[in-house]
């Protein structure tokens, strides 16, 4: 069943109890998403927060009609835009699936209805919510730090399985470096 993916990925941070879970669990809704589908468009409200069970996503944002990825989110992850969560603002870039995707999906309203009944929840919600502070802080950081090859190497290492199947351009793009200088990059690392 899809839903023992986050149940699984809870557990391995909370003692839940069966009462939490069933209560936690009439609250997610499965949605599947073909590739090319949008989970989130620019302008549109973000007022869920998924977990990836099967496929991945970009996110990324169109300027001049020329997409400007700016990460990959990979099955067993959570998913969405947090700021435009939290904040309650329209997005400012796009998520969609790079295959054909499964989500389970949490309501904001669901979600916080949950924190009040279940205060360790609100405290893993945060917990998520600092870890990906530091990976976007770490991210940002790299752009001036890392060269090109070291973030090539990064993202391997994040998403090993899924690297084959994204193209080219959109590794390049989000390695900010074009096509060309990602394929010497890759000959330079094949020897």
């Amino acid at each position: 069943m899809i839903k023992d993916n986050i149940k699984f990925a809870l557990t391995e941070f909370l003692n839940l109890t069966e009462e939490e879970w069933f209560f936690i669990s009439k609250s997610l809704v499965t949605r599947n998403f073909k590739k090319g589908d949008f989970f989130l468009k620019e302008n549109a409200f973000c007022d869920y927060i998924g977990f990836i069970d099967k496929g991945f996503f970009n996110f990324f944002y169109l300027i001049d009609g020329v997409q400007h990825i700016r990460g990959f989110f990979f099955p067993n992850e959570f998913i969405s835009n947090y700021p435009c969560f939290l904040l309650e603002n329209k997005s400012k870039f796009y998520i969609q699936a790079l295959e054909d995707s499964s989500v389970t999906l949490i309501q904001r309203e669901a979600l916080f209805l949950i924190y009040e009944k279940f205060p360790k929840i609100k405290e893993l919600s945060r917990n998520t919510v600092e870890s990906l502070y530091i990976e976007v802080s770490e991210k940002y950081e790299s752009f001036f730090l890392k060269t090109a090859e070291e973030r090539y190497l990064e993202l391997i290492s994040t998403g090993p399985k899924f690297i084959q199947r994204i193209p080219q351009y959109m590794i390049a793009s989000y390695l900010g470096i074009t096509p060309e200088a990602l394929s010497r990059i890759r000959k330079r690392l094949a020897k």
